[in-house]
């Protein structure tokens, strides 16, 4: 189907349609007209005042030709489908206008509900409406061909029997006429919105936000319905066995012909089965996970600068020891280019956003796009071979954390009793100890293996050789609650971030008191060390393994303290509150 250009609308003699698409985002919406002689039809007018602009100019132009009354039919009330409705006041100006909204949508329209809207989300202005023609009342399929409403000029809707589908499946309907015998049918088809409908007219079936119910950022939107969802999966795909539909035109993106389609759908219907206790997306969900967003992709790109340039020295090395086939290996790990282009693009979308121009919802989804394609080029099994394997893990980790934290569930997190001075010796030792062996290199039985291992020893840098560590441990510590892995990558990354600041001593101690099991970190420096986004970070990354975060500053000093549950006392409260969801 041609965009933005009028058409034969399949399946109905002397109707043509007119699509407006866009690329899929939250701002607005796809747009259709539908024209018949004794009738034109707006399917979701959209969120853009330049879209509602052309679309008024045809619609005007269409009426100067021949009036006729103009049916404003909306799929669901979020605003990116009708924020235009409301305030443009070319749809106010329309002679004989007439709006349908599902009853549920009619509601939330007439009371201005915020949240039902997402005008909360996206923080935008809404106007009250009257609603002319509220569908699919409860009990409509009860009530088979019984007249709605009689509008001036306008066909009657009604309420239809039930369409019978096999498997014993049924779908609430009504409709009004068109052209001739073609109908207009709605179909109640909840989940993604308790007002959510599909709109069929002759071959072509307007789906409105169906297909994107199940996905990230969207599923657990207000009025989000998972065992509606499943249902109307179901009856949506009874119905393309059914027959007579060729074309699907959703609220965003590109038509679809009833073999993708499908395919959707069962792939929605088996990704709906692992949503089961996704949380609500509301206010407070959209600040945490933004603030988490830009803090995440900041330590993202500090430790992709680490691996890049690594590979980039390693395989510079590597050649001028005309070892240039492991060079080109290692160039050949992470499309390093790729990875600046992607993290340069949220960079620029972050400064956006700290400027005001990009508001928290587009940030989150944002970041959940560029850490999905960060995900696809990064190659942490092949990295892990030449560089140290913890590093890796902790892009591996971050990456896989926002994406679940977006999906709508929290992070795992795998707590187990540990002895927090052993733990702690643990990091004390991976960064104090190479990662290689010398005898790797010396006892290598062919050219390969020389080569694996050289790299790996001209990979080793040691970031801590300036820092002098004091460890003082603690004595008859109990046992402490925390993940382990997750308190290693927080423990590393402080060390990092006090021995780049240039610190060259550090006193680290552990201890216990009031049920609680600590490490303190002690140095000199200035309070920018560990500045608000680099606190964030620790508290969140802190939560996360399993403990609480502190910090204070003791005249030239600062102290850090991480603290976790010992296994004596039960498992604390604080657990429950990681920042991840509202």
């Amino acid at each position: 189907m041609e965009n933005q250009v009028w058409q034969p609308l399949p399946g109905v003699e002397g109707v043509q349609i007119y699509p407006f698409l866009r690329k899929v985002d939250i701002i607005s919406s796809n747009s259709y007209l539908v024209a018949a002689p004794g009738l034109l039809v707006v399917v979701d007018p959209g969120g853009l005042p330049e879209q509602a602009d052309i679309l008024i100019g045809e619609v005007t132009r269409l009426l100067e030709e021949k009036p006729r009354p103009v049916l404003i039919c909306l799929t669901h009330v979020h605003l990116d489908h009708c924020h235009q409705l409301l305030h443009h006041p070319g749809f106010q100006e329309i002679p004989h206008r007439l709006v349908a909204v599902h009853e549920r949508g009619a509601q939330a329209l007439e009371e201005g509900d915020r949240a039902a809207t997402i005008a909360d989300l996206i923080q935008q202005d809404m106007k009250k409406m009257t609603i002319d023609i509220p569908l699919l009342p409860d009990g409509c399929g009860e009530r088979s061909h019984e007249e709605v409403g009689r509008l001036v000029g306008v066909p009657s809707v009604t309420c239809l029997e039930p369409l019978q589908i096999e498997g014993g499946i049924s779908l609430p309907r009504q409709a009004m006429t068109l052209h001739g015998h073609s109908m207009i049918e709605f179909f109640h088809t909840p989940g993604h919105s308790p007002d959510s409908i599909c709109i069929r007219i002759g071959e072509v079936l307007f789906i409105g936000d169906l297909i994107f119910a199940t996905a990230p950022g969207v599923a657990g939107l207000k009025g989000w319905d998972l065992h509606a969802l499943q249902s109307t999966l179901d009856r949506v795909m009874a119905l393309l066995s059914h027959g007579g539909i060729s074309i699907f035109l959703p609220g965003h993106g590109r038509p679809l012909d009833t073999p993708t389609m499908l395919r959707i759908l069962k792939s929605m219907k088996k990704e709906a089965g692992g949503l089961e206790g996704i949380e609500p997306i509301n206010l407070e969900w959209v600040k945490e996970t933004a603030a988490f967003a830009g803090d995440l992709m900041d330590e993202v790109d500090r430790l992709f600068t680490i691996i890049a340039g690594r590979l980039v020295y390693v395989a510079h090395v590597l050649d001028e020891l005309e070892e240039s086939g492991e060079a080109d290996r290692l160039r050949g790990m992470i499309d390093s280019d790729l990875v600046d282009e992607l993290l340069s693009d949220f960079n620029r979308f972050s400064l956006d956003y700290h400027s005001g121009q990009v508001l928290d919802i587009h940030l989150a989804m944002k970041a959940n796009q560029i850490s999905q394609k960060l995900e696809r080029v990064y190659r942490g099994e092949m990295l892990g071979s030449v560089l140290d394997l913890s590093l890796v893990r902790r892009v591996e980790r971050l990456l896989e954390d926002y994406t679940i934290t977006f999906r709508g569930f929290r992070p795992r997190i795998d707590l187990e009793v540990t002895d927090l001075s052993i733990a702690v010796g643990d990091v004390a030792t991976a960064i104090s100890c190479p990662n290689y062996h010398d005898e790797s290199i010396i006892e290598a039985e062919s050219e390969e293996e020389f080569a694996r291992a050289l790299a790996l020893r001209i990979a080793y840098v040691n970031p801590f050789e300036n820092l002098d560590l004091e460890y003082i441990k603690g004595r008859d510590l109990p046992l402490a609650r925390l993940d382990r892995e997750r308190f290693g990558d927080i423990l590393m990354y402080l060390l990092e971030k006090i021995s780049v600041a240039g610190v060259t001593r550090l006193s680290l101690a552990t201890g216990s008191a009031e049920e609680m099991v600590w490490i303190g970190l002690r140095f000199q420096g200035p309070p920018s060390i560990i500045g608000e986004k680099v606190r964030r970070f620790i508290a969140h990354s802190c939560k996360l393994s399993g403990g609480r975060y502190s910090a204070n500053e003791a005249g030239d000093g600062i102290n850090i303290l991480l603290e976790y549950p010992a296994v004596t006392a039960q498992p604390q409260d604080y657990l429950e509150q990681i920042p991840m969801k509202g």
